[in-house]
């Protein structure tokens, strides 16, 4: 199923106060955010009308992307040099749409199908997972809210877990029920920038199909610290495999309740607007509001996404020519989306694995402010 771009937003700090030890955090986008999951994985043909531009036909046609396999059991990493390490990954690609997925092991069981997310700030697992383990409750359950409906979150703890057979330190994660989420043939939860910000750098090898670990864990963050990159010295050579690719400036927060990454992006010659990167997102996105600012061209193509508790009919408009600093973005179809950026944050939109991919490898350093694109 297709995972609608669609970030949700958290309605509780009880979920937030629960991750960081009694410190509240609502909202994505922030500096004191947390993004919740989205709801998952249904797409939606796409239907152009034979009538005139103005009429636009959805048609349902549900379809799956690939899980990773699960011979390798709770194993598959290949150890480098400086502590490094590399993980395969199962890239899937239908219609346009993009998703990475990797096994992860909970408690010595598994393995789970895990989407990498760097566009969230904090991991998730299924309800149903979470149950079908034992995972402990921390506290009482929270909240959050899609499009005009709610869905409770309950954070759980973890002893003991790993990806791809690299060990990570135990930690809570975010236990939700959501449709198309953690039932058969779907991901069972997201491993998010709190995770991957621990190893520094992390390289997502699309052509290779390979996750690199930039390192050994480093600790969780227990106080909130803001990098604009690029700073500091560039991930090594066994991150970038010794390849220059383009280096774009981006804008990280780390702290206890969870990592974002943001980028500056323009259409066109417009004004520098904030994205999240976001490899969850299977198709890019753009507040609606914003799309008509910037006068994005659109189409009589529409499709449904599903929020987490909701679903909805959304167009799809034209990127026309688009960047971020140090690059010029592929021209795509992007999903316009009514949110409103001042209640994220001042974030417009998600910057997704639907364009991520063109450039065949991308390093995210998160210690340095940075993305290398291939």
């Amino acid at each position: 199923m297709r995972r609608s771009g669609f970030k949700t937003f958290v309605a509780a700090a009880l979920v937030g106060s629960l991750l960081l030890g009694g410190e509240a955090i609502v909202g994505i986008g922030t500096n004191t955010a947390a993004a919740a999951p989205e709801s998952a994985f249904t797409k939606i043909q796409l239907v152009r009308s034979p009538v005139h531009r103005s009429t636009v036909r959805v048609l349902p046609n549900v379809v799956n992307f690939a899980l990773p396999p699960t011979s390798a059991g709770c194993g598959g990493a290949t150890q480098l040099s400086g502590g490094a390490s590399s993980i395969p990954i199962t890239v899937s690609v239908v219609k346009g749409q993009v998703e990475e997925l990797t096994n992860v092991c909970l408690n010595g069981k598994g393995p789970f199908p895990f989407l990498i997310d760097t566009g969230a700030a904090f991991s998730v697992v299924a309800t149903q997972l979470a149950k079908q383990l034992d995972l402990p409750d921390i506290g009482p359950a929270g909240g959050a809210y899609g499009i005009g409906c709610t869905l409770s979150t309950q954070p759980v703890s973890v002893r003991s877990w790993s990806v791809g057979g690299v060990n990570l330190t135990p930690q809570n994660l975010v236990a939700t029920t959501q449709p198309y989420f953690g039932v058969k043939g779907q991901p069972d939860g997201l491993l998010g920038s709190d995770v991957l910000s621990r190893f520094g750098a992390v390289r997502l090898d699309f052509a290779a199909k390979a996750l690199t670990l930039g390192g050994p864990e480093g600790p969780a963050p227990t106080g909130y610290v803001g990098v604009n990159g690029p700073t500091g010295p560039p991930p090594s050579s066994t991150v970038t495999h010794g390849q220059t690719g383009s280096t774009v400036p981006v804008t990280v927060m780390l702290g206890p309740g969870g990592t974002e990454m943001n980028v500056p992006l323009r259409f066109g010659k417009g004004p520098s607007l904030t994205f999240s990167v976001d490899t969850g997102t299977s198709q890019s996105l753009v507040s609606s509001s914003e799309a008509k600012v910037q006068h994005l061209v659109g189409t009589n193509l529409a499709q449904v996404s599903s929020s987490v508790c909701s679903t909805t009919t959304v167009p799809l408009v034209h990127s026309g020519k688009w960047s971020i600093p140090g690059a010029t973005l592929h021209p795509q179809l992007i999903e316009s989306i009514p949110f409103d950026p001042a209640a994220t944050g001042g974030v417009y939109g998600t910057l997704g694995s639907d364009q991520l991919i063109h450039f065949g490898w991308v390093v995210f350093d998160y210690t340095g402010g940075r993305l290398i694109l291939g």
